[in-house]
C-alpha cells in the first residue's frame, strides 16, 4: 500500500512539477594539465534557466569516453543557484589517463551525464528529501585536442 502511494504521489510531482529542468550548452575545453600519467580538461558550459524561478543546482556524474571506452567517471559539486531566467557559466573537469592516448596525435573524446537540481514545490522537495526522487538533466559534450608533449 505504501508503495502506491509513494509511486501517486512520484507521479503527480513528476506530471505537476513547474519547474523546467536548466539547460546544458557545451561551449569548449581547455586542457589545464598535462602529466606522464594523465591529461587534465576543464569543460565550459552554459546553463540556462527557462524558470520564473531560481533553480539549486546539486551534482554532475558523468563518464568520458575515448574510442568507445570509458576511460573517466566523475562527480563534481555543482552547488550554484541559477538565477530565474539566466545563463552562467560553469565548468565540469574531466581526466583523461594517457594509456588511452598511445600512438595518436589527435584525440576525439566524448562526455555524458547527468545534473541534479532541485525543483520548486513542497511535494517535489518532500520527495528529494525523503531520497525517493532526485530531477536531472543530461549534459553532454564532445570534441577533439591535439596530444600535448608531457610537462
Amino acid at each position: 500500500m505504501l508503495t502506491r502511494v509513494l509511486f501517486i504521489a512520484f507521479l503527480s510531482t513528476v506530471g505537476c512539477s513547474t519547474s523546467r529542468a536548466p539547460v546544458a550548452q557545451y561551449k569548449s575545453s581547455l586542457i589545464t594539465e598535462s602529466l606522464p600519467s594523465a591529461i587534465s580538461l576543464d569543460l565550459e558550459f552554459d546553463l540556462s534557466n527557462n524558470n520564473d524561478e531560481p533553480l539549486k543546482l546539486v551534482t554532475y556524474r558523468y563518464y568520458v569516453s575515448v574510442n568507445r571506452d570509458i576511460v573517466y567517471r566523475g562527480i563534481a559539486d555543482a552547488q550554484q543557484t541559477l538565477p530565474r531566467g539566466s545563463t552562467t557559466k560553469t565548468t565540469i573537469p574531466i581526466v583523461i589517463p594517457r594509456a588511452y592516448l598511445v600512438g595518436q596525435d589527435t584525440v576525439v573524446w566524448h562526455m555524458r551525464g547527468t545534473l541534479e537540481y532541485f525543483s520548486h514545490g513542497a511535494l517535489a522537495e518532500t520527495l528529494v528529501d525523503s531520497k525517493l526522487w532526485q530531477p536531472s538533466t543530461t549534459v553532454a559534450a564532445s570534441d577533439y585536442f591535439v596530444v600535448p608533449p608531457i610537462e
